[in-house]
């Protein structure tokens, strides 16, 4: 069964300490991040930006990270894009190609951090039905208070930020 949780901050710097503190302590486990502070490479296409994990930790020759990419892309009607650079592509696009970078290495845990700085709009719902439907790895979305709302039909659950690290990662 996959697990929802919603981490909901009163500042989103407490967001960035969080994401800090996973980063170290989870570089080279199970556990893959998206977020507006880990770019796309600019000079890269989005097939390089989502195959580059799979092609340096798991030694995936090209042509076979080229047709994984290709159907990660499809699943999402993106695979006119697959050459195209990051500033070809809108906000969710670049949120969906980060999460497809994140997930390619199929990790246990997604984190998501601060999506709404991603979107860089007040329309929440295509990330909310796109997060609805992920059903690949546990995943933790860690937002601020205003846009707890947005969640509030979804089947999260709530974890208060103080005891993040030990209900979700048991670390």
């Amino acid at each position: 069964m996959i697990n929802k949780n919603l981490v909901t901050l009163k500042a989103n710097y407490l967001a960035d300490t969080m994401q800090s503190e996973l980063i170290k302590k989870t570089i080279w486990s199970n556990v893959s991040i998206v977020s507006y502070n880990i770019p796309l490479l600019a000079m890269l296409s989005i097939y390089e930006n989502i195959s580059l994990p799979l092609q340096y930790f798991e030694n995936v020759k090209q042509k076979d990270a080229e047709n994984i990419v290709l159907n990660m892309l499809k699943k999402y009607n993106m695979a006119h894009a697959m050459y195209y650079k990051p500033k070809k592509l809108n906000e969710f696009e670049l949120l969906i190609v980060k999460y497809l970078r994140a997930s390619i290495r199929k990790p246990k845990h997604i984190f998501f951090f601060l999506p709404h700085r991603m979107l860089l709009t007040d329309d929440y719902s295509p990330f909310i039905h796109f997060i609805k439907d992920i059903n690949s790895a546990d995943v933790t979305v860690v937002e601020n208070y205003r846009y707890f709302d947005e969640y509030k039909n979804l089947d999260f659950k709530e974890i208060p930020y103080n005891s993040w690290q030990t209900l979700v990662l048991k670390i």
